[in-house]
């Protein structure tokens, strides 16, 4: 089983309002070297496969028609720039994996390849690029770009991939680099080619600036939940999360991605899929429902609106409360009106029905859909489903609360996954890059369809 744990460089990772946690320490350690060098070690010390960074650019102001409720609340700003955290938090670690977000809609693709490249060099291949094709809207503001419609900004997406891979895999020849002090000669001319590109949105013809790091391609990841998303997951991701609803239904939607993945040439084997949630533990029964119990007080509803809106960029507040949800989400809000529907499908939702369902935090009594909650021992016992029912190879967990979620994964559930022979106890000193590490040792390079 493969684990990554999911964060974020902010005030409150993931859950609005739980910065106010009496145990936590991401308020103030979200901007301290300190505070995610404890992190990475103790995820190193469990024996955790990779420590995940989600990221955005911009503030949420759709909700309300400004940022207010985003400030107010702390939902994802302020924020810092999580690959800059990279570097550190591998020197501070010698195993564990790192992966970042990184954007297609905001980053040139030659400085995304310099900067993946670098960051691969810096942590000894240790790190994957999260693929995102963001809605740029929220940044417009920002002067990072232009919004483009949903498929398109995939399409956009398969240009980008295509132009940094070639920087990655056909700029440098392997043995590029001499090191030939008597004739003065560092690298090899004649093993460095400019990669010429001219399509659609891009254009480059140059060279790569760095030579091959240790992976040469990081890790792909990518969390596409549209029917487009998903089909960009199955030609270029080798990691994918999903989330499903349960075990038994969520057994096709893996089926159809690997399929669709061998639809692209790719082997049955090219994909590892892991199945996101929220995890809230407890020793004991009535200690996970007290958990959860403080998890409903302390969560924002200002912040989950503020989230949630942004999310879709659709103003819950400036329309009436009657009006249908379906007249008024954009295509961004395609997977909404399929969430809703699968949640209550005889129910017709307006939008004060989906302002009041956002705004309420779930009650402990549905967390057993909603997240991995309870003992570890009942958490185990639903991953263990979600492995041998549902297909997936491992989880990217969410931890609820941010600081002291990270403790719980790590002191009590882990140990359990452990006990039953479904995690490692050690790292394999052969997997020494994060690829070797979901791919086995030896397993090096990209394994993404074939370029067109």
């Amino acid at each position: 089983m493969h684990l990554n744990v999911l964060s974020q460089a902010v005030p409150s990772p993931l859950f609005e309002g739980l910065w106010r946690h009496p145990d936590d320490r991401s308020a103030t350690g979200y901007r301290t070297m300190s505070h995610w060098t404890s992190v990475a070690r103790k995820l190193e010390a469990a024996c955790v496969d990779a420590l995940f960074f989600a990221d955005i650019h911009g503030v949420y102001d759709v909700y309300g028609g400004s940022a207010a409720a985003s400030v107010r609340h702390a939902h994802q700003v302020p924020a810092i720039d999580p690959v800059l955290l990279l570097p550190a938090l591998a020197a501070a670690t010698e195993q564990l994996g790192f992966a970042v977000t990184y954007s297609t809609s905001y980053h040139a693709p030659y400085q995304c390849a310099r900067v993946f490249s670098t960051l691969d060099h810096l942590t000894d291949g240790r790190v994957g690029w999260n693929i995102v094709t963001s809605d740029l809207r929220l940044a417009a503001s920002t002067g990072l770009g232009t919004y483009i419609p949903h498929d398109e900004r995939y399409d956009r997406a398969d240009e980008y991939v295509e132009v940094v891979r070639a920087l990655w895999e056909r700029s440098w020849d392997a043995g590029a680099v001499r090191h030939d002090a008597a004739a003065d000669v560092f690298t090899d001319p004649a093993a460095v080619r400019a990669v010429t590109h001219q399509g659609r949105w891009f254009t480059v013809d140059a060279a790569h600036q760095c030579e091959p790091s240790p992976q040469r391609t990081p890790v792909i990841y990518q969390a596409g939940a549209s029917d487009r998303g998903t089909t960009f997951a199955a030609r270029h991701a080798e990691v994918v999360f999903v989330t499903l609803n349960s075990a038994k239904r969520g057994a096709e939607t893996v089926a159809r991605l690997r399929r669709r993945a061998e639809e692209h040439g790719r082997g049955p084997d090219a994909l590892r899929i892991l199945q996101g949630m929220p995890v809230l533990l407890g020793r004991t029964d009535e200690e996970a429902r007290e958990r959860a119990e403080q998890f409903t007080a302390l969560s924002s509803p200002g912040g989950l609106l503020a989230k949630w809106c942004g999310w879709v960029g659709v103003d819950l507040a400036a329309h009436p409360d009657d009006t249908p949800i379906a007249e008024i989400l954009t295509e961004d809000g395609r997977s909404v009106v399929g969430f809703l529907a699968s949640a209550a499908p005889d129910r017709a939702w307006t939008v004060g029905d989906v302002r009041d369902f956002i705004a309420t935090p779930r009650r402990p009594h549905r967390f057993d859909r909603l997240m991995l909650f309870g003992t570890p021992e009942q958490v185990a016992d639903r991953m263990e489903e979600y492995v041998e029912v549902a297909g997936v190879d491992g989880f990217n967990l969410f931890p609820c609360p941010p600081s002291s979620g990270i403790d719980d994964i790590c002191d009590l559930l882990v140990p359990e996954l452990q006990r039953r022979g479904l995690f490692r106890k050690a790292y394999d000193p052969a997997e020494t890059t994060l690829r070797e590490r979901y791919f086995g040792a030896g397993r090096r390079d990209y394994l993404g369809a074939s370029e067109r």
